[in-house]
C-alpha cells in the first residue's frame, strides 16, 4: 500500500511540475510574440494578486473551524502503532 501512495504522489509531483513548466513557457513564448508592455486594468492586477491569498485565508479558517470528524489527528487505540 505504501507504493501506491508513493507512485500517487510522484504522478502528483509529476503533473504538476510539468503543467507549471508548460504555462511558464507559453507565457515566455507568447512574451517573445508580443512584445509591447502589457497594460492590464487595475481590478485583474489586484485579482490576480489578491485572490489567491483570500482563498487560501478562507480555506484555512473554515478547516479550523469545521470539526474533522475523526479524520486526521493522532489515534489513541491503534494496535498498529506498538508494530
Amino acid at each position: 500500500m505504501p507504493l501506491m501512495t508513493t507512485m500517487r504522489d510522484v504522478v502528483v509531483l509529476l503533473l504538476s511540475w510539468g503543467s507549471a513548466l508548460l504555462i511558464s513557457w507559453g507565457l515566455r513564448f507568447w512574451g517573445d510574440q508580443h512584445p509591447a508592455p502589457l497594460q492590464a486594468p487595475w481590478a485583474v492586477v489586484l485579482t490576480i494578486v489578491l485572490l489567491p491569498s483570500l482563498l487560501m485565508a478562507g480555506w484555512v479558517l473554515l478547516s479550523a473551524v469545521r470539526p474533522g470528524d475523526g479524520e486526521g489527528g493522532e489515534s489513541i487505540d491503534s494496535d498498529q502503532e506498538t508494530r
